[in-house]
């Protein structure tokens, strides 16, 4: 009888340690969150006609391509991954301010959590940079994920700087994990 009760505190124990164990496991199961992005341009770049295109990226079919993809062939007229490409589009230069918000609450970032995505790809059309380098070390593109666990639970605005350099996030990143 005795035996038979320290089995079944022992399997009732097993029980809750493996739900703990399952339950702390889907908590770090990538969830995308909207973000406001600021981005500011560089006083050196102010009243320079820039384009600044945003698009969501879904990890399985996107955002590989994203990553390797030319930025240089992505700017040239007609290219198809530009014009296919499900994007926001930011226009900086003259008579335009040199900081702009891309609201969180754009119709947008509805249709980019609909096809999965946990990434948004930032490019930017800079003259003279010609890096063509893959992922973010390319400097006319940043690719940042939109997972809840990737930032501080505070944050609500990313903040991204243009410079003659390339982009420039300034906003940290989760130090937890």
């Amino acid at each position: 009888m005795k035996m038979t009760n320290l089995s079944r505190i022992l399997g009732v124990l097993g029980t809750v340690l493996l739900l703990a164990f399952l339950g702390g496991c889907s908590s770090s199961v990538p969830t995308a969150r909207n973000f406001n992005l600021k981005i500011e341009i560089d006083p050196a770049l102010a009243g320079s006609s820039i384009q600044l295109d945003i698009v969501g990226a879904n990890a399985v079919s996107d955002l590989p391509k994203w990553q390797t993809y030319s930025v240089s062939d992505y700017w040239q007229p007609g290219d198809a991954m530009r014009r296919d490409s499900d994007k926001a589009v930011i226009h900086f230069g003259h008579g335009k301010e040199t900081v702009q918000v891309f609201s969180g609450t754009n119709p947008i970032w509805d249709r980019w959590v609909r096809t999965g995505a946990l990434y948004i790809v930032v490019l930017v059309d800079l003259p003279g940079l010609a890096a063509d380098r893959d992922g973010n070390a390319d400097p006319r593109r940043l690719i940042l994920p939109l997972d809840t666990h990737e930032w501080p639970s505070d944050v609500t605005t990313i903040e991204l700087r243009v410079q003659e350099s390339g982009i420039r996030l300034l906003t940290p990143k989760s130090t937890r994990k």
